[in-house]
């Protein structure tokens, strides 16, 4: 991030949330860019080669999934459109088709140009902008495949992308010997991600995802790029125009709550890869250099949040949290009234010095953001901040449904006492340990976990 963008999103949040929370803001991400260690390494040649020998046997098999991959364009620099197209036609999975749908004002001639040297280029010309959604849905139409992606038109796929892609279909299709991919339980998938500077050519912001989350997602549209939706679940959902800046997270959300809003496991449907796919270009009017560049996509997002709450029959409110693009959903009258699916809610402990000393727990016991400081975020991603599923969370700072407090007395051998510090007399080990046998139980009951960092005991 250069000097001058670092300090007109750094006045911005001053403005927006006042002077103690934008010091702690710069600070940390002082700290982050600091401590950034990271080198995009695509894949190497030789891999490469494999790969291209793999698709080959398997095209020769007549087993490839197809791929469609939906652009919208609209005044599209031509320097942008070629590498977007050329980052396509150099996968290594070769079963694609690539469809450009142009809403500019005349007909984009590249784009034009790359239809006449590859069939798999299809190139829609609109006559009229719709705006985005509906540009993008004209593009969904006209795509074949079995699953299907956007990308948008000034941004990179890596050369491995689709073959990354395929290898998933492909193990849960023999996980689960089906012969059809259009029978295949995987309705999206999705990667990591990273920026790329357009005027050095230098890649940063390494945004790596976690497994699918639910409720992480109701905070942020962490999964953004890249993904692909089966072809029957995107042509039906489609985008909506209603939430154009942030319509690629309403498809997102509905795709995936469909599937996982009252399953707490949604791994044989949701599959996250972890490894970079895409690169999203960074400009002077990118959302990616300059998120206050499209403040209406952020109100848009809340929108998107308040239709999904609302076409769920899900009650609360929806509030924009001190760093655009993330939100907190307040569930009304309580979150066990109005989230049926979740058992337990975990809060955050600190220490005298102010630092996190318990709250998340990964499944091998580790205390997620250990020693991060009160008025930290949690990095790029401000995921110390977010409501999220929880794999455990400390039972010294918990709320519970009514029918798992029996549960929590068996194993605790506690009074449960609602907003009160609980186990202070157990060791940080004893802790540890009836946390996670406890995130068990619930789980066995069919009950997500909830992790809200709002809720706070010091200890």
């Amino acid at each position: 991030m250069g000097i001058k963008n670092a300090v007109q999103k750094t006045i911005a949040y001053y403005k927006r949330n006042g002077l103690r929370a934008a010091f702690f803001a710069a600070l940390e991400r002082l700290h982050d860019n600091r401590n950034e260690n990271y080198t995009f390494v695509p894949v190497s040649d030789a891999a490469l080669k494999e790969q291209k020998k793999e698709y080959r046997l398997l095209a020769e098999a007549g087993n490839t999934v197809r791929f469609g991959i939906v652009v919208p364009l609209f005044n599209t620099p031509e320097k942008y459109l070629r590498e977007m197209i050329e980052s396509v036609s150099a996968q290594s999975y070769g079963n694609w088709e690539l469809v450009l749908a142009d809403a500019s004002p005349s007909p984009l001639a590249a784009a034009e140009e790359y239809t006449k040297t590859d069939p798999r280029i299809k190139y829609f010309y609109l006559g009229k902008n719709d705006g985005i959604s509906e540009n993008t849905n004209r593009g969904i139409e006209k795509a074949t495949g079995d699953y299907i992606g956007l990308l948008d038109h000034d941004d990179l796929l890596t050369s491995d992308a689709l073959y990354e892609m395929s290898r998933v279909i492909r193990r849960s299709m023999k996980k689960n010997r089906l012969s059809r991919f259009s029978d295949c339980p995987i309705r999206l998938i999705y990667s990591d991600e990273d920026k790329f500077d357009a005027d050095t050519g230098r890649f940063y912001e390494h945004h790596q995802k976690p497994s699918f989350n639910m409720d992480y997602l109701l905070s942020n549209n962490y999964i953004c790029h890249f993904t692909m939706i089966r072809a029957d679940v995107i042509k039906r959902l489609k985008e909506r125009g209603s939430f154009d800046g942030a319509q690629d997270y309403d498809l997102i959300l509905r795709a995936c709550a469909e599937a996982a809003l009252k399953t707490p496991d949604s791994g044989a449907q949701i599959v996250h890869i972890d490894r970079v796919l895409y690169h999203w270009r960074c400009h002077s009017q990118s959302t990616a250099a300059n998120p206050g560049s499209k403040t209406y996509a952020y109100e848009a997002g809340q929108r998107v949040l308040e239709a999904f709450l609302s076409e769920n029959g899900i009650s609360g409110r929806v509030e924009q949290l001190p760093h655009v693009g993330f939100y907190r959903v307040e569930y009304e009258p309580d979150v066990f009234s109005a989230r049926p699916d979740i058992g337990c809610v975990g809060g955050k402990l600190l220490n005298r010095r102010n630092r996190l000393a318990g709250g998340m727990y990964t499944k091998e016991g580790r205390v997620v953001f250990e020693g991060l400081f009160e008025g930290y975020s949690g990095g790029l991603q401000h995921r110390a901040v977010l409501t999220q599923d929880a794999f455990a969370v400390d039972l010294r700072c918990v709320l519970l449904r009514k029918e798992l407090i029996p549960v929590f007395e068996r194993l605790t051998e506690e009074k449960y006492r609602e907003g009160e510090l609980l186990l202070a007399g157990k060791s940080p080990e004893e802790v540890r340990r009836l946390s996670l046998d406890f995130a068990g139980e619930v789980k066995k009951l069919g009950y997500r976990i909830l992790w809200d960092p709002g809720m706070v005991l010091r200890i």
